[in-house]
């Protein structure tokens, strides 16, 4: 932990630079004094399962920014425990291992439900049930054709609260579609809280939130997928009230040579060889 009262303006204090897919220092926290009106930037570093959460908030008081963070923690951890099938206790888990379950959390069947729409509208691009392939992949199996058959996001029905997979050996994973649920939850958390001027960052998901009254803005930097030099992103940009998240198969690869990475085709069984990195910029 460390504090600063270096003099800077509001608007240096708001521009930062992070690197999307970049691990930072676990556990810090970050305070610097803005010297015109008098607010605290709280800036928290955290391990949620397996995952690094950045949390940058603009505050009155150190206390109040704190506060506020760990309620932000407690929500994306609520959210982490119903979307992750590593935890046994989760839902997500339950499903994978007996493939019906009754009385599913509502946000659990939102987000499935919001799945298979991506599913549809990407032509099969986006499947929520690739993952066979990607724990065989992780295992180093050569040849997956046998388990193409196990893809299909038609086959997840939905009836109710039940929730069902409809051919045996399926598993979901929510890995490319929940970490931004969990970011907007952290960052609803805040706006609910009265912070407007806030950044949260799960694992290259990340949300900027600028208050309107000066157009502040947030730098964002992304990582070149084959130089891993911080100081050198591989462009740079503003974003005010926006979303971005980068994906790139630096990021978990099984093969050193990138070709086989934690992304794939669903509808060919083995990852895409088109784009090392891509980004995506939403509301």
């Amino acid at each position: 932990m460390s504090i600063s009262k270096k003099k800077i303006s509001r608007r240096d204090f708001l521009k930062i630079t992070a690197t999307t897919g970049l691990a930072l220092g676990l556990g810090s926290t970050l305070m610097r004094l803005v010297d015109r009106d008098q607010l605290v930037k709280v800036s928290e570093t955290h391990l949620l399962m397996g995952m690094v959460v950045n949390i940058s908030v603009l505050s009155k008081d150190i206390f109040s920014g704190r506060e506020a963070i760990r309620k932000t923690i407690a929500e994306m951890t609520r959210l982490i425990a119903l979307f992750d099938y590593r935890l046994e206790s989760s839902p997500l888990s339950q499903l994978n291992r007996t493939g019906h379950i009754t009385g599913a959390p509502g946000e659990l069947i939102a987000i499935i439900h919001q799945s298979q729409e991506l599913g549809h509208l990407t032509g099969g691009a986006f499947d929520i049930s690739v993952k066979p392939l990607i724990d065989a992949y992780q295992r180093g199996v050569p040849d997956v054709s046998e388990l193409v058959r196990l893809v299909d996001f038609h086959k997840i029905h939905i009836n109710g609260d039940e929730i069902s997979l409809f051919q045996p050996g399926m598993s979901v994973t929510l890995d490319g579609i929940a970490k931004g649920r969990v970011v907007d939850g952290g960052v609803r958390v805040l706006r609910s809280l009265g912070f407007e001027n806030v950044l949260v960052e799960a694992g290259g998901d990340m949300m900027a939130s600028s208050s309107e009254i000066d157009g502040e803005t947030w730098e964002i930097g992304i990582r070149h997928p084959r130089n891993f030099d911080e100081s050198s992103p591989l462009m740079t940009f503003s974003v005010v009230n926006k979303a971005v998240t980068t994906s790139g198969d630096y990021q978990n690869y099984f093969t050193p040579d990138y070709s086989s990475y934690h992304i794939i085709d669903p509808r060919l069984g083995k990852s895409p060889s088109e784009l090392s990195s891509a980004t995506v910029i939403a509301a």
